[in-house]
């Protein structure tokens, strides 16, 4: 049980998607936990971060009345919501500690929504003089800021209204293209087969970018905070999009047939965000960028600022979107504190352990052996050479949207059909790419530019060598690309040495590697749901749950061991 001893800060995010939660002891993190992973609804739309605050003062090994401060990653005090008495201290500690409140409400401070952004890149980059580009859907009153944080403060220097929303504005298209309000991620996946031939309406511009939509009212209610562009400017943009092939938003068609759509809002915030981060540097003179907000999650673009040169470094945390900003609202408590120390996040490894793993896997009907960790690594690696597909669930989770070895789906990327194979069990769109997990030390002998800090949280994407595309078809883009996962042997010693195991069987230093979890679900947080994903889904040939190696029959399960013994 962790130590009681120290100053503790609870950070939560309780808008209307992402609530998630964070505990720091004197300034460093302790754990982060999302709440639709615990939850299991994806973004955990609608739901408070009760259940988020649990799991996280549990790991954390102490109770609510341990607490010497709560963080709030919304500034709602301009608003006639700091006028409802769910946000007085009575009801905040329902609303956080339904099941074991304190005795009474700690200190409770609403930090603005972009300082908190900006405070989760800033204090866990590891430099203290950077720019800050914070860019998602809204804010308060912002939709993107630029801030300079140095010697230990943030400093905003400029913002721009939500109207000019890049998050909202690539949401539309997302929309425009059939791919849902919250397919971003699939409208970049798209748009590497297409050909950026539309004109839309949106520019880089000498201060940064303008979203040009003229003579329409973008006036959003002061008195609630913005999910969306108003109604009026949300029907512009979409006429704007009804100019050009296919002429109406998707309802049924193919998706290829967006496939230039999409291209063209790629480029365009791509060439957007280049010339914000360009005013980002003449207003800071900082070598570094530092990213937050929903839109670094687009890592293409961040790919493509990473090898522009304007920064010698360019950081984005692992959770850059509003899960992202319990972490930083707690940092920014924690700041005014003079014991205040940032530390370096060099992993994304900050959920919480898997519990109960043997319960899980008896009360399901499975057979399993627990293997040390080297025959581990060597086990799963001749399965996964042998073409099966691995389900992988050990120690801490990792934080954010992206699977980073802890709760990872696992394939051999020398076969195409693996691809195939992978968005079968996911119940996936066909044409979506499938990332490779590299080990560090071989990153170089793969792409063909240096990948930068991002893509030690997968975070950026980079262009495969022509000569290596053939050698890992499961994992190479269309468009020749990859957005890989840079694995240290510091940060997670087992999954290094599996991949290493696998280079040493077929010579390629990498695995292909999605996110646990199935169609409409998060990715897996416990033992229960790794073994629920793992009897739901019979494409998966194996399930790892920490030490133990879990199969459907002592057959296969004896098969699989005896294969790995023969190969030594």
């Amino acid at each position: 049980m962790p130590a009681t001893d120290g100053r503790y800060t609870l950070g939560v995010n309780i808008g209307f998607h992402d609530a998630s939660a964070a505990v720091l002891r004197d300034g460093a993190l302790v754990t982060l936990v999302e709440q639709e992973k615990v939850g299991r609804r994806k973004h955990a739309l609608g739901q408070t971060p009760a259940d988020a605050v649990t799991e996280c003062l549990r790991s954390a090994g102490i109770s609510a009345d341990s607490l010497a401060g709560v963080a709030i990653g919304w500034d709602i005090s301009r608003t006639k919501l700091a006028e409802h008495r769910r946000f007085g201290p009575a009801g905040l500690r329902r609303l956080l500690f339904p099941d074991a409140p304190p005795a009474e409400m700690p200190p409770v401070s609403w930090i603005p929504h972009h300082l908190a952004h900006a405070a989760s890149a800033y204090y866990s980059c590891g430099e203290d003089d950077v720019a800050i580009v914070v860019i998602d859907g809204a804010g308060e009153t912002q939709c993107t800021s630029i801030a300079h944080g140095r010697d230990g403060r943030i400093e905003i220097l400029r913002e721009l209204p939500i109207h000019q929303s890049l998050g909202f504005f690539y949401a539309s298209a997302s929309k425009w293209a059939g791919l849902g309000e919250w397919g971003a991620g699939k409208l970049m996946g798209l748009s590497a087969y297409g050909r950026p031939s539309h004109d839309v309406p949106l520019r880089p511009a000498p201060d940064g970018y303008a979203l040009l939509v003229p003579g329409v009212d973008h006036t959003p209610d002061p008195n609630v905070f913005a999910l969306s562009f108003t109604p009026e400017y949300e029907n512009a943009v979409r006429s704007a999009f009804s100019c050009h092939y296919p002429y109406a938003e998707r309802t049924g068609e193919e998706a290829m047939s967006y496939a230039d759509f999409a291209a063209s809002v790629q480029l365009a915030v791509e060439e957007s965000v280049l010339s914000l981060a360009a005013e980002a540097r003449r207003l800071t003179g900082a070598r570094t960028l530092v990213l937050a907000g929903g839109v670094g999650m687009n890592c293409t673009m961040i790919g493509r600022l990473s090898r522009s040169g304007l920064y010698d470094r360019v950081y984005v945390p692992p959770v850059p979107t509003d899960v992202g900003v319990s972490l930083g609202a707690a940092l920014v408590e924690a700041a005014g504190q003079n014991s205040f120390q940032p530390v370096r996040m060099d992993h994304a490894y900050w959920s919480t352990e898997l519990d109960d793993v043997a319960a899980a896997v008896s009360k399901a009907g499975l057979v399993s052996r627990s293997l040390p960790g080297t025959d581990l690594a060597a086990t799963v690696a001749e399965a996964l050479a042998a073409g099966r597909v691995v389900a992988w669930a050990r120690g801490r989770g990792e934080v954010g949207q992206r699977a980073l070895g802890t709760r990872s789906l696992l394939a051999d990327p020398r076969d195409r059909r693996i691809w195939e194979r992978l968005n079968i069990v996911k119940g996936r769109e066909m044409w979506r790419p499938i990332a490779p997990s590299v080990l560090a030390e071989h990153v170089g002998d793969l792409f063909v530019d240096t990948v930068g800090d991002g893509a030690d949280f997968m975070l950026e994407a980079g262009t495969v060598r022509p000569d290596v595309r053939a050698r890992m078809p499961a994992t190479t883009h269309v468009d020749g690309s990859a957005r890989p996962q840079r694995v240290s042997r510091t940060t997670n010693p087992v999954y290094w040495e599996l991949i290493d195991q696998f280079r040493r069987r077929t010579g390629l230093p990498a695995v292909a590697n999605t996110s646990l979890n199935l169609a409409g679900e998060p990715i897996v947080h416990s033992s229960q749901d790794a073994v629920s994903t793992f009897v739901r889904a019979p494409g998966i040939d194996l399930l790892v749950l920490d030490d133990l190696v879990v199969t459907r029959s002592e057959t296969d399960l004896e098969r699989t061991v005896e294969l790995s013994s023969a190969a030594h």
